[in-house]
């Protein structure tokens, strides 16, 4: 069995730099074919490659090895920690199916996959959570466009969201990078646009994309930004995020030739996805303000909640829940038959948390802060509603999920013994509430079976589950003007004019 020092050993021969850019590269590839919905159902961010090998020891045998996406960054992160930009070797394409078979046998060797062979079944659960959280950010490309139309939303976006609280982005964006926010936003595109080429952006030549005299996409703007993104080899081996550091400095900056490399295609996607919420965040954070900020934001997403409510249901049917001498939850919405009952959480899991051997702490310290100690506001409004309609319990979180029901399965003693309470990401509400006013059938039909009234099926463990199943799966509402993306691409394209 080909382990954790095969691989090691092996890949100290090489180049780092050769490395990273042969992985990037191979990225590059699989987003393409990704894009193209090439690979097949759940197939989608892989890419095999051919091994020679010795069938019973003598009979030669050509078998293929799979490499995922999401674990490109960890054998680049393995190169930088145990090699050098000075080593001879290079990677050829015959012997890139030997590097992935070996790489097999160091992530079976790693440490964490003990926790496993010692789990409950809901302590399972709990581990799958944060392998799926990095899985889906790459097979599920949709979140990228729908988170990253939320955050703007969210910071510039709406008029009606207060944001007194929080320096204006605007400021920030500028004393950062010399620029206002659609300027960055437009020269993020075009550096993804050059990545999805070559996995050295900026060795492209400028007039590429330097079109009109004045322009602020210059070779130097493209710098300050990939620069702001980029980490270097000793950044990186310091770093106590190990290779989660690559999911917000997506580039490194060679120790050789000083080049900025793209790690992969996917993690600058996420970048794209949720930098402007990081980026203000991380602002913060660096003038130790952090829980100013997670306050405001919080406040920031009970506007939202209270925008969304305003534009898809009547008027009379919400209202905010006033606090009294008992910790409440934070709204309730009535409609025909039930009363839904919303406790909104802003706080996002830590990226060690998200991950193919998950930081359980993380994910513990997420779960408490977010789902155990609320569920007693959920519980007492419930018990304080005087009325004859069922009641339904929501979790609503702004962190972006496809795995609530993992997360519900994994916090038995809640979701066993409370079968009227869910958990809703933000993007599941905002297709719940469109539907209410698109698809009332959809949505009549959703909330039946979320009460345990339709014959289709009795049991769900998650409301995205069953927004699937009746087919409400349209986000209707980042269209039109809060189509945000769209307007950036739309002043890029005639910025190449």
């Amino acid at each position: 069995m080909e382990n954790v020092r095969d691989f090691i050993g092996y890949i100290k021969e090489y180049s780092t730099e050769n490395f990273i850019y042969t992985f990037a590269e191979i990225s590059i590839e699989i987003y393409r074919n990704h894009l193209k919905g090439n690979g097949g159902e759940g197939l989608h961010c892989t890419k095999t490659f051919p091994l020679n090998i010795l069938s019973h020891g003598f009979l030669p045998q050509t078998v293929p090895v799979m490499l995922s996406a999401w674990e490109i960054p960890d054998m680049v992160y393995a190169s930088i920690c145990n090699a050098n930009d000075y080593r001879k070797r290079v990677v050829t394409k015959d012997e890139i199916g030997r590097i992935v078979n070996l790489y097999r046998g160091y992530v079976d060797d790693k440490p964490g996959s003990e926790y496993l062979k010692y789990a409950e079944l809901a302590d399972v659960f709990k581990y799958l959570t944060g392998i799926t959280s990095e899985q889906f950010r790459h097979e599920a490309l949709g979140w990228v466009i729908q988170n990253f139309n939320r955050n703007y939303h969210m910071l510039l976006g709406s008029s009606k969201i207060s944001r007194d609280k929080i320096l204006n982005i605007n400021e920030i964006v500028q004393k950062t990078f010399g620029m206002s926010v659609d300027e960055l936003l437009t020269i993020e595109l075009i550096i993804v646009w050059l990545c999805s080429k070559d996995a050295k952006p900026l060795s492209a030549p400028e007039d590429l994309y330097y079109k009109k005299t004045g322009s602020f996409l210059t070779k130097e703007n493209l710098r300050r930004v990939i620069e702001y993104y980029s980490t270097t080899y000793e950044e990186v081996r310091n770093s106590k995020l190990e290779k989660q550091i690559f999911y917000s400095k997506p580039f490194v900056c060679t120790q050789k030739s000083k080049e900025y490399i793209m790690i992969s295609m996917y993690l600058l996607q996420m970048v794209i996805a949720d930098g402007l919420y990081w980026l203000i965040r991380d602002y913060y954070l660096n003038n130790k303000m952090g829980q100013v900020y997670m306050n405001a934001f919080g406040e920031m997403f009970e506007d939202y909640f209270e925008e969304l409510m305003i534009e898809y249901m009547p008027d009379d049917s919400w209202h905010k829940i006033e606090t009294g001498k008992k910790k409440s939850a934070d709204y309730y919405l009535e409609i025909e038959n039930a009363v839904f009952l919303f406790e909104l959480k802003s706080g996002l899991m830590r990226i060690g948390g998200r991950q193919q051997t998950p930081n359980i702490d993380q994910i513990d310290d997420f779960y408490r802060r977010n789902i155990v100690e609320a569920y007693e506001q959920l519980k007492n409004s419930a018990e304080d509603y005087q009325g004859t309609k069922p009641v339904i319990k929501i979790f609503l979180l702004y962190e972006f999920s496809n795995n609530t029901q993992l997360i519900m399965s994994s916090i038995p003693k809640i979701f066993d013994n409370d079968k009227e309470c869910y958990i809703m990401s933000i993007q599941d509400l905002e297709i719940f509430l469109s539907t209410y006013k698109n698809e009332r059938g959809k949505f009549d039909r959703v909330v039946e079976v979320m009460l345990n009234k339709s014959s289709l099926k009795t049991e769900y463990n998650s409301v995205l589950n069953i927004l699937n199943d009746q087919q409400a799966i349209k986000n209707f509402h980042f269209v039109e003007e809060k189509d945000y993306l769209k307007k950036i691409v739309d002043k890029l394209e005639i910025e190449l004019e």
